[in-house]
């Protein structure tokens, strides 16, 4: 997958997207973000159309490490609670989420004070030699986790590196929509992510959304 197809995903999840859920297999993570900015082709009329759910799936000689600012205390760890849903999702911070940088990685390695290793880590050493990473800041959680290949999994299956473009030019002609028709009796169903990205002037949706 290509950088510019890496950058509109990163910023189509951190816009305003959380981090829900993660799983680790069989020499594979995934990790799953919610109200995501691209366009859900299965919606029909008036139904929200941002993806309700994407994952990223890391696999092949994959690595991961879990980041917090949070102190200890004796129930199970928050990360033991995010994979059972027993705890809201992280919202992601502000455009705080790159693939491939492992200088941005280590950047945010370092701006959280607990490290939890999920799999084999080799310090920077790891980040530097991976083909593919993600590294996210989310509140008072984080994550690094990478791998040989990556893919972008969806309720609806795989989007290849060729829609992700697309498919976000396709919501933001969406969000402008969703504004215009806001407040009318042909106004979508409310839809967080379109509520979170605030237009200039609701009446007349428009500027350089790349």
């Amino acid at each position: 997958m290509d950088k510019q197809a890496l950058n509109i995903l990163a910023d189509a999840i951190s816009d305003a997207g959380a981090w829900q859920w993660w799983y680790l297999g069989e020499d594979m993570v995934q990790l799953e973000f919610c109200d995501v900015q691209l366009y859900d082709e299965s919606k029909t009329g008036k139904e929200p159309h941002t993806l309700d759910a994407a994952a990223v799936r890391f696999s092949g000689n994959v690595f991961a490490v879990f980041l917090d600012n949070m102190e200890k205390d004796n129930t199970k760890p928050w990360y033991e609670r995010l994979h059972a849903d027993e705890i809201p999702a992280f919202e992601c911070d502000g455009y705080e989420l790159s693939f491939d940088d492992p200088d941005y990685a280590q950047k945010v390695y370092d701006d959280y004070r607990n490290h939890t290793p999920i799999t084999e880590l080799d310090g920077m050493e790891t980040l530097k030699h991976a083909k593919h990473l993600i590294a996210a800041k989310c509140g008072d959680a984080g994550v690094i986790a990478g791998g040989e290949r990556i893919a972008v999994i969806t309720r609806n299956g795989p989007i290849s590196e060729e829609a992700i473009e697309p498919l976000s030019r396709k919501w933001w002609e969406y969000w402008k929509q969703y504004w215009l028709l806001r407040r009318t009796k042909d106004a979508f169903q409310k839809d967080r992510a379109c509520e979170i990205t605030i237009p200039v002037n609701p009446k007349d949706p428009k500027g350089e959304y790349f």
